[in-house]
Formats: C-alpha cells, sequence, structure tokens
C-alpha cells in the first residue's frame, strides 16, 4: 500500500498485479530448495540434514498390480514447521533480482504482487511486461507455473483504459477489487469493498452468535461480551492498520451498523434501540474507534510508523525483539531460577532489588545486603510514563551488571518480589531487550542466581529496596532515568484518547437521549442490567406509547384509561401495576428520578417486575 499511495502522490500511473502460483508448496523442487540453501549460506549441519530429508526420497503406492514405487523429486508440505522456510529459501531468489527503481515485488509465502509504475501509459506497459517476463524466467527454472486464470491486476489511475498485461501468451484481467490476505483492496483506496466484505462477513458472525445467545436464553451477557470482545471484534481488526487508520464519516457509520446486530443480540434490547445508547449500556466503544486504536498500535509497534494526528512517534516506543540472541543448545541451570519463597533462608550476602509506582513518579532501587546491614544501593527515578515492570526489570539488570562485577565466584543471590521479571528474564525468547540482556548476562555467569521474595512479609532486604524505590518515586529530582515507552503505556494512551472521542461523540449525539440522562459519561464497565431493565430505560419496550410511535398501535393510551403514558406511568401509577410503584417524582425531577432508579438494585428489582407483568400480559396491555 506504501508503493502504490507513493506512486500516486508522485502523478504516476501505478499497477497493482496480484500473482498466484499454481500448486506452490506441491510443486516447489527440491533441488531448488537445495541450491539456495548453499546460495543462503546456511550452517553445514542444517544444510546436510535438510538435504538428506529432501535427497532419494520414495513414494510407495497400492495398486492392483501390487506395490509401486515412485521417486518423489518436488513438493513439501504447506502446513508444516519448515515448509514455508523453505519455500521462501526459492521465492528470495525471485525478491533479490534487480528490479527497475519503479518495479516492487513483494511476497507472502506463494502470494506475489507486483507493482509497477510510469508517468505514461507506454511507459507503464513497458516496465510490466518486462518485468512479468522475469518472472516468467525465474518460474520456468524453477517448474512452477503462474495460474493466469486466479491473477488478476488493478489499476491505479485517470487513465479509462489499462495497458494490457500478458503471462506468456495469456491477458491478465483487470479487476476493481481484489481480495489479498483477507483483506479487499480496491482500485480508489476508499475500503469500500472491504466494509461491504466485513458486512457480511458479520451476518454470518451474528448467526453463528444467535445459535447459543438469545435474546433472553443461552449464555450470559458478561460470556457475550466476552466473545464479542475475544473472537467477533479480533476478526474486524485484521487488516485494521491500513483500512481504519483514518476512517472517514461513512466508514464509520457503516461500521457502526456492522457492530449494532452484535450489540442487540448481546443487550436483547429492541432493534430500534440507540445504537450509540446500547455502546455506552455495554461499554463497547465505536466499531471505527477501536479499530482505529488497533490500527495506530500496530503501525506504532510493529510497522514503526508515526501517528503524526496523535504525535506519536516509534522511536519513543520499546520495539519487541523477534528473534534468538542465543544458540538454542545453551540454557540456564535448573538452579538459577527459583519461584519459591527465598526469605525464610535468606543467604549472608545478597542483593534485592525492587520497583515503584506513586502518584508522582516512577522508581527503581537495589540494595546490597551483608549481615542484615545495607552495604551497597542503587536507585534511579524513571518518566512517570514507565511501568511498574519495566522498574522493576531495570532493577533486576542493575543488580546483574553489580553481581557480575565481584571478583570471586561464589554464588551471589538476587532477590526481586515479582515473578513477571524473573520469568521473562529466564526466557530466552522474551520480546523485551533489557530481559533478554539479563538472560544473556545469566548464561554467561551461572554463579548469579534469582531468587523470588513475598512482597511486604517484613524481610529486611526487601522493604529497604522498596523503601529506596518508593523513596526515589516521590523525590522531586530533574534527573530522571529516559526509558522507552511500553507497549502498555500506549494501549493506555490510547484508551484516554477513544474515550475523549467516545465522549464527544456520545454528547454530540441525537439518539439515546433517556440513556445519556441516567449515564452522561462513557465507560468500557457495561452497566448490571437485565433485558427487562434495558427496555424500560431505553423507552424501546412493551409500551403502547412506544408501539404507536411505531404504527403498531393506534392509540398511545394505557388499558387503565391514562391518555399518551410513557413508561414512567407503569412504576407510579398504573393501577395494572400497583403491586410494584415507586413513588412518582415531580415533573421537573423526572431526570433525577431515573437516575436514582436505575442505580438502585430494589429499584431495579421492581422495574424488572413491571416489565415482566407487562409482558406476559399482552391481552390486558395491548388488546385487539
Amino acid at each position: 500500500m506504501e508503493e502504490i499511495q507513493k506512486g500516486r502522490s508522485q502523478g504516476n500511473h501505478v499497477l497493482a498485479i496480484f500473482l498466484d502460483i499454481k500448486g506452490a508448496f506441491d510443486n516447489i523442487l527440491h533441488h531448488a530448495i537445495i541450491n539456495n540453501l548453499k546460495k543462503a549460506e546456511v550452517p553445514s549441519n542444517l544444510q546436510n540434514i535438510l538435504e538428506n530429508i529432501l535427497k532419494n526420497r520414495k513414494v510407495l503406492l497400492n495398486t492392483q498390480e501390487g506395490l509401486v514405487s515412485r521417486d518423489q523429486r518436488k513438493g513439501c508440505p504447506q502446513g508444516s514447521c519448515s515448509g514455508p522456510a523453505l519455500w521462501n529459501l526459492v521465492v528470495n531468489s525471485l525478491l533479490n533480482i534487480h528490479w527497475s527503481p519503479n518495479v516492487h515485488l513483494q511476497a507472502f509465502a506463494d502470494d506475489l504482487v507486483l507493482i509497477t509504475k510510469s508517468s505514461t501509459k507506454e511507459g507503464l506497459k513497458v516496465l510490466t511486461n518486462d518485468a512479468m517476463t522475469q518472472i516468467v524466467n525465474w518460474a520456468e527454472s524453477n517448474s512452477l507455473t503462474i495460474s493466469h486464470e486466479k491473477s488478476n491486476f488493478l489499476m491505479y489511475s485517470k487513465l479509462v483504459a489499462a495497458p494490457p498485461v500478458f503471462w506468456k501468451n495469456h491477458r491478465i484481467k483487470r479487476l476493481h477489487a481484489i481480495k489479498f490476505l483477507g483483506i479487499y483492496i480496491d482500485d480508489k483506496l476508499n475500503w469500500n469493498s472491504h466494509i461491504r466484505y466485513l458486512s457480511q462477513k458479520a451476518q454470518i458472525l451474528n448467526q453463528n452468535f444467535l445459535k447459543i445467545a438469545g435474546p433472553s436464553w443461552g449464555i450470559s451477557r458478561s460470556h457475550r461480551l466476552l466473545l464479542y470482545k475475544t473472537v467477533i471484534e479480533r476478526v474486524f481488526a485484521h487488516g485494521s492498520s491500513i483500512s481504519c487508520i483514518n476512517p472517514t464519516a461513512k466508514i464509520s457509520r457503516k461500521l457502526d451498523s456492522i457492530q449494532r446486530s452484535f450489540l442487540l443480540s448481546i443487550s436483547g434490547a429492541y432493534r430500534t434501540t440507540s445504537t450509540a445508547a446500547l455502546q455506552v449500556l455495554l461499554g463497547l466503544p465505536p466499531l471505527a474507534l477501536k479499530l482505529q486504536q488497533e490500527a495506530v498500535i500496530t503501525n506504532l509497534t510493529q510497522l514503526r510508523k508515526p501517528e503524526l494526528t496523535l504525535q506519536l512517534l516509534p522511536d519513543n516506543y520499546e520495539q519487541p525483539l523477534s528473534r534468538r540472541t542465543s544458540h538454542p543448545s545453551l540454557y540456564l541451570l535448573k538452579d538459577q531460577i527459583s519461584l519459591s519463597d527465598g526469605g525464610l533462608s535468606p543467604p549472608s550476602e545478597a542483593i534485592y532489588t525492587d520497583g515503584s509506582k506513586t502518584e508522582k513518579g516512577v522508581g527503581a532501587a537495589y540494595c546490597r545486603i551483608a549481615q542484615n546491614q545495607i552495604i551497597e544501593s542503587w536507585f534511579v527515578k524513571l518518566p512517570s510514563q514507565a511501568t511498574v515492570f519495566q522498574a522493576e526489570l531495570l532493577a533486576l539488570s542493575k543488580a546483574v551488571e553489580l553481581a557480575k562485577t565481584m571478583v570471586n565466584q561464589t554464588p551471589i543471590k538476587i532477590f526481586t518480589d515479582n515473578r513477571a521479571t524473573i520469568q521473562a528474564s529466564s526466557n530466552p525468547k522474551s520480546k523485551n531487550h533489557i530481559a533478554r540482556q539479563i538472560f544473556l548476562s545469566l548464561l554467561s555467569s551461572p554463579n548469579i542466581k534469582l531468587n523470588w521474595i513475598k512482597a511486604h512479609a517484613g524481610y529486611f532486604g526487601n522493604e529497604s529496596a522498596d523503601l529506596q524505590a518508593k523513596s526515589e518515586a516521590d523525590s522531586e529530582t530533574t534527573n530522571i532515568h529516559e526509558i522507552k515507552f511500553s507497549k502498555a503505556f500506549l494501549k493506555t494512551h490510547l484508551k484516554k484518547f477513544l474515550t475523549q472521542e467516545w465522549q464527544r461523540t456520545w454528547e454530540d449525539a441525537t439518539t439515546g437521549r433517556p440513556i445519556h440522562n441516567i449515564i452522561p459519561k462513557v465507560s468500557f464497565d457495561p452497566v448490571c442490567w437485565t433485558r427487562e431493565e434495558f427496555l424500560f430505560f431505553t423507552q424501546h419496550g412493551p409500551f403502547p406509547s412506544y408501539f404507536n410511535r411505531f404504527k403498531i398501535l393506534p392509540s398511545p393510551n394505557c388499558s387503565c384509561g391514562q391518555v399518551v403514558v410513557p413508561p414512567l406511568h407503569y412504576a407510579t401509577e398504573c393501577i395494572l401495576t400497583s403491586s410494584w410503584h415507586i413513588k412518582k417524582p415531580a415533573e421537573n425531577l423526572q431526570k433525577i428520578w431515573f437516575r436514582r432508579v436505575a442505580a438502585n438494585k430494589n429499584s431495579r428489582l421492581l422495574i424488572r417486575k413491571i416489565v415482566q407483568h407487562i409482558n406476559n400480559n399482552r391481552a390486558l396491555f395491548r388488546p385487539d
């Protein structure tokens, strides 16, 4: 997408060709894998293992004429652990071709995308067909075939007719939208096709959702919310980093429409209930804002792109490590890590670390204790945006550095009251760079041992380190140890921004005002209401005034004789519900009455019984 947008911003015509390789993993030649293994300078031991696996392979088949043996010279399982890596070795030779500056080739497994750019139609035609010729040569050298039936291209240009694109003698078809890696990319880059696809997918998901959760039966509302957040919302988040980084008003409305069906399924409310009100009641922000938050997180932490609107720079945030920094055969000794309470039998000399966060800041510290005396200490103040986990890791890292400088090689124990810190530091695959450094230090110094200690149990060393960390956190020092912000802080920061935007849209909305009177401030915590309470407080329930409003009943009058009655009538004065009445408020105090009743558990119980009574006696309250 970057290449396409870059080409369009430069005023060029852009072609994006999506190529499909026929049976890529099934037809990959074994000798091509072996040749590319040698070119990639893979370690000889791994190279020999893979060569032995791929050479002299036989396939035995039982036929009517007996057992038949055939040589297997191609193919690797797509779902295997090594299959994608072996395929990448072969396709890497295509990516390493010296392409023209206006040609960009990208691959994800066996899906290829070729992007060409030119200021003229003829130049685009020549450039594209030259690039296709190189791909043809590569495919033929590896006995692979491109499926011209499944290969298509998009044109980003004001030109009406696109230049012809051929694979050998077959013309590749032009489309206006193509599904690639689960995302519909269109030739206008407005993502309308992808939103329509999400809408269709939402209908199927909602139908499956309703199979286990009806309006008034099935799993509880808390489980429905959990399913929505962990399954449904994650499905929609796929590809949000490009489609929802700055959603338009039209996309936001469409996403609200997609989200609405799930809000109704979770709450059991009437289908005419305001979407904005349901979002507030269930603690679910508008889907557009949620996907925008996911897009910013992905762009900053993974793609390392700045977010200019919020003034967020990727260099200010931690970058997770992706590769091992030690050989898999190297590991810590069993006695180097202990998660049992080490404060019960402490050694005469040890190092204690701690991190603390207060309203004034964050502090990290360690104390070296010998014979119940502090003989050395270290402490530092961190930015207020730092997390306790970062402070704990930093203190542990400094303690390990101190332990490495001790001249004697006798075992030295480092105590910390944070289990997560120990587990991260002992994990060779930890993505945190400080934890990875600690692991490497422990690997090279087996005499250093990490031990968990129970916090606030009166252990002198732990209490000393804790006091030092808190003191530094509360200090007014301007000498602050700079540290990159964590992903947890980024999520917290974006959550505040999301809440502000959600609050603004809630205040500006023209629907759901009865709920706005009860809940003026948005929150991520859902209300503890039953379905009957949803129907009463939203005023979209089994009431004659509601049915008359939507042309279902000819009259809004109550069966008791009262004329044009709101839902408040049934809770305060209707003779048909007198067993559950609540004191009627003055007309100017009705808004306060609704807020107080909604906040009172006993009052809500009466409301619940009233609505149940109305539902169970339809003939009485809705006479034909």
